[in-house]
């Protein structure tokens, strides 16, 4: 369970440093000094507006105190949904180039299913690399009330700004050497040009209150400010401006998250194996963090585990949400996702469906052996999504033409006819028709090589951690950096400010 795995980790923080080291630039002493235990201390504000707790006022001022301050609980992350819902299933989508079968799986020297015991002993394994990556309570409180101290020194800086977090942090998926991306949402800063002129401002305000340099990325597909602070226990972060649809999506894999306690460990492990393998690096051409947990979220689908929550918020007549002219609505109500559980589950005769293990070596399988090429997407309907005649009038859901819950349909959007010939494509939520994964042509055979090594190692019951172990020694692609990750060079100033404060205490970047 969830509560379990929270325990372990908080239990195991110092299994989650081993995880986190190497790399020549020195970011496994930056992780294991950033999750050592630690608490605040009082400190002096520039600020004229008053924070809200004591902490706040000294967020970045830390000083070890042994494993005392490890005993606070996480609060909740106020930006990011927290329903906690029951285990969902829906029909599998259609249009996404699913064939092949046992066959072709045990023709490539896989196995079509795992024993039962063999399935059970992996989802031990499952949660022992979640427990030993995960972050620990008090890692999480005080990333949690840096993104508060942060946001009041800035948003008084900016009138009408509102700093958001967004990827793994909004998600749920937030692991020990995850980095956080933080979004400016600023209404005035409509357009590219103004958006970077914001981060430019951005950064001269995070080096006036702290003496750090960070780095502009300004040429990037989504323009970026790359802040890694000189102190080692604050984390690094990513800034983007106007963020909005990265934010949405953040928000929609949140619930997913929360409406499956098996979603999180599949995609945690799942991001840990591929990091290992060298396939996590969208700037290399391979798949991106948020590539990878859509793919998983759609296999869940295909296994009927899951709904489609944006066409659940469809069929329930829950108004649009307009994010730069896409439709960006999904349910997040418990009730009815309740409901849509119950129609789901009653489709497949009360089964909870199967465990964490078996849903691994399933995801290889299908990827690996199965998978024809085609749209991978979890929309749902489109015949729905767009309006049409899916459901009757006043229909709570139901049945289709074949007995299944009308929870998450079948038919293709645009984007998943125009593009049924294409491999690995993976549809953005909100953007029918946008990939969000873009694998290299060069690369797409190494990767289904992967997948299928993956498949036939644990068919032959060997150790998970022989996926997981690292061959490539890098850190995550944030979800703002992924796109493209070269830089602009624009300075912001020579020099530490005299003006620096104890939002973070340390040397200025030179």
């Amino acid at each position: 369970t969830a509560a379990a795995v929270e325990g372990a980790a908080a239990a195991g923080v110092a299994a989650a440093t081993g995880h986190t080291g190497g790399g020549g630039d020195g970011r496994g002493g930056r992780l294991a000094a950033w999750q050592a235990p630690r608490t605040f201390s009082a400190s002096s504000s520039s600020s004229s507006q008053a924070p809200t707790t004591p902490s706040e006022a000294s967020a970045l001022k830390w000083v070890p105190q042994g494993a005392a301050a490890a005993a606070a609980a996480a609060p909740s992350f106020a930006d990011g949904p927290a329903a906690s819902f029951a285990a969902a299933r829906r029909r599998a989508p259609a249009g996404d180039g699913g064939g092949g079968g046992a066959g072709a799986a045990a023709g490539r020297g896989g196995r079509a299913k795992l024993k039962a015991k063999e399935a059970e002993r992996l989802s031990e394994e499952v949660e022992d690399i979640v427990a030993s990556r995960s972050a620990c309570p008090e890692l999480v409180e005080r990333r949690d009330v840096f993104v508060r101290e942060f946001r009041r020194r800035l948003e008084p800086e900016l009138p009408g700004s509102r700093l958001v977090p967004f990827g793994s942090a909004a998600s749920g998926l937030w692991m020990a050497d995850s980095d956080l991306d933080l979004s400016v949402e600023l209404p005035s800063a409509a357009g590219r040009i103004e958006g970077k002129r914001t981060l430019k401002h951005v950064g001269a305000i995070i080096h006036r209150l702290t003496g750090d340099r960070p780095e502009p990325r300004l040429r990037a597909r989504i323009p970026i400010l790359r802040w890694e602070p000189e102190r080692p226990d604050v984390p690094c972060c990513d800034v983007s401006v106007n963020n909005s649809l990265a934010v949405a999506n953040s928000q929609l894999v949140a619930s997913y998250v929360a409406a499956d306690p098996r979603v999180r460990p599949l995609v945690v492990t799942l991001k840990a194996w591929a990091r290992a393998r060298g396939i996590n690096d969208r700037s290399q051409g391979t798949l991106s963090s948020f590539a990878i947990t859509l793919m998983a979220l759609s296999l869940l689908q295909r296994q009927h585990l899951l709904p489609s929550l944006q066409e659940l918020a469809h069929v329930r007549g829950e108004p649009a949400k307009d994010v730069f002219d896409c439709d960006c609505r999904f349910c997040d109500d418990q009730i009815a996702i309740a409901e849509a559980i119950g129609s789901l589950r009653e489709s497949r005769g009360g089964s909870q469906g199967d465990n964490i293990g078996a849903l691994l070596h399933a995801f290889f399988k299908y990827y690996g052996a199965d998978y024809r090429g085609g749209v991978i997407s979890i929309r749902g309907d489109e015949d729905i999504l767009r309006g049409g005649a899916g459901l009757a009038a006043g229909d709570g859901g139901g049945v289709d033409d074949v007995g299944q819950p009308r929870w998450g349909g079948a038919g293709p959007s645009a984007g998943a006819s125009a593009n049924s010939s294409r491999f690995f494509f993976v549809e953005n939520p909100f953007q029918p028709g946008l990939d969000v994964a873009n694998v290299e042509v060069g690369q797409m055979a190494r990767i289904r090589d992967e997948l299928r090594k993956a498949h036939r190692h644990l068919g032959q019951g060997r150790p998970l951690a022989d996926l997981v172990t690292a061959r490539h020694d890098r850190p995550f692609a944030s979800a703002a950096a992924e796109a493209d990750m070269s830089g602009e060079g624009v300075g912001l100033g020579s020099g530490r400010s005299p003006e620096t404060t104890s939002f973070a205490q340390g040397g200025g970047k030179k």
